[in-house]
């Protein structure tokens, strides 16, 4: 007995494929991505402390420095 099987076996029809890629793309507005860390090489304030930092991560809407970010 052999264990090669046609792929016509294991999958629907073209009709359920189309409707499952229509399914899919239900959202045409999504938010952009929104950034939680960044890094300057020259140093950048941070939001709330003023002090100067290469690492930021995004803290109630600023970027601020390892110390202040709420963890």
């Amino acid at each position: 007995m052999s264990e090669d099987r046609p792929l016509t076996e294991f999958g629907g029809d073209a009709d359920d494929d189309a409707e499952t890629t229509a399914d899919a793309v239900t959202d045409q507005n999504p938010e952009p991505a929104t950034a939680t860390y960044r890094w300057q090489p020259d140093g950048a304030a941070c939001g709330a402390c003023g002090a100067t930092t290469e690492r930021q991560w995004l803290d109630d809407g600023e970027f601020v420095c390892p110390d202040c970010k709420s963890w």
